[in-house]
């Protein structure tokens, strides 16, 4: 082989072995691009898994806010699952075993119980698609045939009395309650004949104390005993009629509800507004938080059925004290503005950007604005949700934000009058701990 043949064959391996660097080096950029692609699938797979497991605690757990798991049950929420499943294949063997006593389904099927088919009545109005016998209103329920105590209230006007001489008297009747019962009160105005300017006699009454529900069956000492057995004490309508039935008085869910409605107009519209005015002009503190909740439209009237609107509930804590409740239809930065005009202290609220305008503050730079403070509860549900999905950053948070609740439980027992003396305490217990939880990495 000559010189020239040599020098050839060698260029021509040199150009074979550039050929194949080149495509060693495409098949690596292929590499590279399917390993960037698996490595997308399988965080969006993890993340989808995570959802999954969200989706199932919010569906078929409860809420974050109020569960009852611990860090450490997360942590080791893996340990008991041999146990669960022993204890399924347990329950489905003891539903597969036959069991003793029972009767066989044709002898059940075939036998006479006795008692009366509802579908096979003779009128009829038990049969499929019949409508049910609903009683007929009896009007307002009349206390004069109660046998219930009576306490008897007089109206008289001495004036009158001195101007012409009585006639007779109005009887009105309301149910009222004491701490020894049910009793019925008897209401009786006097009416006075006098003499008319023109001559001749006029008839008049005398005028009764204002009331707060007029006109209306129950006294008021009886809608405040309905209000506390309903509101405070947890007892439901139904369970009271069934209650005061026992007893012998007669007192419908119905009555009970419209009530309970007049109560809270009457009081939202006077007392509760007044409430919420004096908290935002003398409270330090507010702690606030939005529900949504669907809202029935109003009556048709002919018109084709309407969806259900979308209002927001806030839940005002004042000073730690007392809780107000306001309602607004849209969860917007106007409404907040509006809600908490006047309010000069600190609002503690999640991170929702409809409170950035109390920041803001007006025009005047001399004036006092809203300072704005988180929420540890909001801050805490993105650990829960880590700590669900198998995080170990989640359950180190869980930890750490668990110790600065701890500090702070000493600083709940003070009144909130002694603001610098929080203050102090914030500064000693529960800096540290707060510190502490800043060096967890998310």
């Amino acid at each position: 082989m000559t010189k020239a043949e040599v020098q050839r064959e060698n260029e021509t391996l040199r150009e074979e072995l550039a050929a194949r660097e080149a495509r060693i080096a495409a098949l690596r950029t292929v590499i590279a691009s399917l390993e960037g692609k698996q490595a997308a699938l399988e965080s969006a797979l993890i993340g989808h898994a995570n959802e999954i497991e969200l989706l199932k605690r919010r569906l078929f757990g409860p809420r974050s806010e109020r569960t009852g798991t611990s860090e450490l049950q997360m942590a080791l929420g893996e340990v008991l699952a041999e146990d669960q499943r022993l204890q399924k294949e347990l329950d489905e063997r003891t539903q597969r075993a036959p069991a003793e006593g029972t009767p066989p389904a044709s002898a059940s099927a075939s036998g006479t119980s006795g008692a009366p088919d509802p579908s096979a009545n003779g009128n009829g109005s038990a049969g499929a698609g019949a409508k049910p016998n609903r009683p007929k209103p009896k009007g307002r329920r009349d206390l004069s045939v109660s046998k219930l105590p009576k306490v008897v209230v007089e109206f008289t006007d001495p004036d009158l009395a001195q101007k012409g001489h009585l006639i007779g008297w109005d009887e009105s009747r309301q149910l009222m309650r004491d701490p020894g019962g049910f009793k019925v009160l008897v209401k009786r105005t006097a009416k006075y004949e006098l003499p008319a300017m023109g001559g001749g006699t006029t008839v008049l009454g005398v005028e009764t104390p204002k009331t707060l529900f007029p006109r209306a069956l129950l006294h008021t000492s009886a809608i405040a005993w309905l209000a506390v057995e309903k509101f405070q004490l947890g007892v439901p309508h139904h369970r009271l009629e069934q209650h005061l039935g026992a007893q012998g008085e007669r007192l419908d869910r119905g009555t009970m509800c419209r009530a309970m409605e007049e109560l809270g107009g009457t009081l939202g519209a006077t007392v509760v507004h007044a409430m919420l005015g004096d908290a935002r002009a003398q409270c330090r503190v507010l702690s606030a938080d939005a529900t949504g909740a669907a809202i029935q439209p109003g009556p048709r009237e002919g018109g084709p059925k309407r969806p259900c609107s979308k209002g927001h509930f806030f839940t005002i804590v004042a000073d730690a004290d007392h809780v107000l409740f306001h309602y607004v239809e849209r969860h917007t930065s106007d409404a907040v503005a509006k809600l908490f005009q006047g309010f000069t202290g600190y609002l503690q609220t999640d991170a929702s950007s409809v409170y950035d305008i109390l920041e803001r503050g007006p025009p005047d730079a001399n004036d006092a604005t809203v300072t704005l403070v988180g929420c540890w509860a909001h801050c805490r549900r993105y650990f829960f949700e880590a700590a669900v999905c198998k995080y170990a950053t989640g359950v180190e948070g869980l930890k750490r934000i668990r110790e600065i609740y701890r500090a702070d439980m000493d600083l709940a027992a003070l009144p909130h009058t002694t603001l610098m003396r929080a203050i102090e305490l914030i500064g000693t217990r529960v800096a540290p701990a707060l510190q502490a939880g800043a060096l967890v990495r998310v």
